[in-house]
């Protein structure tokens, strides 16, 4: 018995790389198999983040210029615990924003959203842009 398991150890360190070969192949061929067979799932997914892409305003990728690397290096550190209660203030763009069950957005949201080029699913609002963070009163 012992040395049926020592052959058999053996055997596959020999043959590591095929055995490895055909673990990827055998995966690749079930991913395409299972990518074939939801194909309709796969191009509504596409088409769906295609058109979100295409509908997405101009201003979202505008570039923030990166800061020079010749600036002198800030010679006092102020220590920041950032927490629940005191957070960094900074921008939120604007954005869909799923509701809870049963809620719905206001017909100015509606027109809002469709101002911007959006048509609101059942379940979701339009959300303005907005600052958010800094020290609590």
């Amino acid at each position: 018995m012992e040395r049926e398991k020592k052959t058999f150890v053996d055997w596959i360190k020999k043959h590591k790389r095929e055995l490895l070969v055909a673990g990827v192949s055998i995966a690749a061929i079930i991913a395409m198999v299972i990518g074939i067979k939801e194909r309709k799932a796969l191009e509504e997914a596409w088409s769906s983040l295609r058109s979100m892409v295409e509908k997405t305003p101009e201003h979202v990728f505008d570039a923030k210029p990166v800061p020079s690397m010749d600036a002198e290096p800030v010679k006092d550190i102020v220590k920041m615990s950032i927490t629940s209660v005191d957070k960094i203030p900074h921008d939120v763009a604007e954005h869909l924003r799923n509701l809870p069950e049963g809620w719905k957005a206001s017909a100015q949201k509606i027109a809002t959203a469709a101002d911007h080029g959006y048509d609101l699913l059942p379940g979701q609002t339009w959300v303005e842009a907005y600052r958010t963070g800094g020290l609590a009163a």
